[in-house]
């Protein structure tokens, strides 16, 4: 297949992405695991980059953080989730929500696992996280042991 072959499949899909799902750009970073999460939970995808990242039929939103699982590696094994940017004077990015959905990949096309946290969990580890870190502006990093000690599966 020639490139201009794959670049016109791309546009092909972000007509559809635009068409169906309201989605601008499906190169912009966690776009497409965005959509593939949503779907899954029945979610509509919220596609404005500073928004929650979903909203469900009673209008409730939610945070999409996505990671894809490391295998076959010697250290760092399993998967992190990073928000970026995070202030203290920013926390509503958190407590807008309903809840938080992790997504662990399989790879950059195929969803493993989902599992949901509580905002008031997922608060506690960000001030946590702020608390520690010597700058004004952090990137806050939820890892796979800590998922699963907080969190609940809801897929598969």
């Amino acid at each position: 297949m020639a490139s201009s072959e794959l670049i016109e499949l791309l546009k092909k899909a972000q007509c559809i992405a635009l068409e169906k799902h309201g989605v601008p750009n499906i190169l912009q970073p966690g776009a497409i695991k965005e959509l593939m999460m949503a779907e899954i939970l029945g979610h509509d995808l919220i596609p404005q980059k500073d928004s929650a990242d979903a909203k469900d039929k009673d209008g409730q939103t939610y945070e999409y953080l996505a990671s894809i699982r490391r295998v076959d590696v010697t250290t760092n094994k399993g998967c992190s989730f990073q928000m970026d940017r995070v202030t203290q004077t920013n926390l509503n990015r958190v407590t807008r929500n309903k809840a938080f959905y992790f997504g662990i990949f399989k790879d950059h096309l195929e969803v493993d696992e989902i599992w949901r946290v509580e905002i008031p969990v997922v608060l506690a580890e960000v001030k946590r996280q702020l608390g520690k870190c010597k700058n004004d502006i952090a990137h806050v990093n939820f890892l796979l042991k800590w998922l699963e000690a907080n969190g609940s599966k809801v897929f598969p």
